[in-house]
């Protein structure tokens, strides 16, 4: 993606959130703070759980690609 667009998502998403937060009574204001540093972290948990995930399965389909080859070790004297 361009820069341009990085920017317009960015500003979109300010917008999102400023508009979510007129919604509520402004005393909501803390609880609506709290609420979204939960679900970064929540997020941030998904995601690390995916990387694992990822990785795991991979290095899993690497170990398996290695059994599955047939190939027989020969000592050559």
């Amino acid at each position: 993606m361009n820069k341009e667009i990085l920017e317009r998502l960015e500003l979109a998403g300010h917008y999102q959130k400023k508009a979510l937060r007129a919604l509520f009574p402004e005393e909501m204001g803390e609880h609506l703070d709290v609420i979204e540093q939960e679900l970064k972290a929540m997020f941030m948990e998904l995601a690390a759980e995916a990387v694992k995930q990822y990785n795991t399965s991979k290095k899993e389909t690497a170990e398996e690609s290695n059994t599955k080859t047939n190939v027989k070790k020969v000592d050559i004297e």
